[in-house]
């Protein structure tokens, strides 16, 4: 995943539904240090493990959220994925012939700007209340990173998403 930002709000967004949440990812290798860092003294109560860690919870019921890619070769953790029956994939580039194909749900728009974007005109719709100000931030940062500032790939719905999080 390279927009790190993405399943801190899905996480918030699915706790607040009163699910058991986890964010997997290589702590070694992120480059969302400084945005961890944040939401540690925040206090943001995030789960944030590594593969070998949450390998051992993985049940027939566990919901996989891959986000910003869509190919299991990409991942921090492959095995994660071989593990996850459910398996949802949420992504803004275009696809590769090496994507994953056996998605419960596989939303996929390269017309977007970014991942965050997309999870973000979600989040406005499912669970709004979810997206405070730390989330939002987040957000916006990752729209503001893949759209190099509002540059690249923007239109309407990315405004739009913007405008939400900057009210958040």
């Amino acid at each position: 995943m390279n927009e790190r930002n993405v399943p801190i709000a899905l996480a918030s967004a699915a706790t607040m539904l009163g699910k058991e949440t986890y964010i997997v990812l290589d702590k070694e290798k992120t480059m969302a240090g400084a945005l961890l860092h944040r939401a540690e003294v925040l206090d943001a109560h995030l789960n944030i493990m590594t593969g070998p860690e949450v390998l051992p919870i993985i049940d027939k019921q566990t919901l996989l959220i891959i986000t910003d890619v869509h190919r299991p070769s990409f991942l921090d953790y492959p095995e994660v994925y071989d593990h996850c029956h459910n398996v949802v994939v949420i992504d803004h580039h275009r696809k590769a012939v090496d994507f994953i194909n056996d998605a419960v749900i596989f939303y996929h728009e390269t017309a977007v700007s970014s991942t965050c974007e997309m999870v973000t005109e979600m989040l406005q719709y499912m669970c709004p209340k979810s997206v405070g100000q730390f989330e939002a931030e987040a957000l916006l940062s990752g729209i503001m990173l893949d759209s190099r500032y509002f540059v690249l790939n923007t239109g309407v719905r990315t405004f739009e998403a913007s405008a939400f999080l900057r009210n958040r």
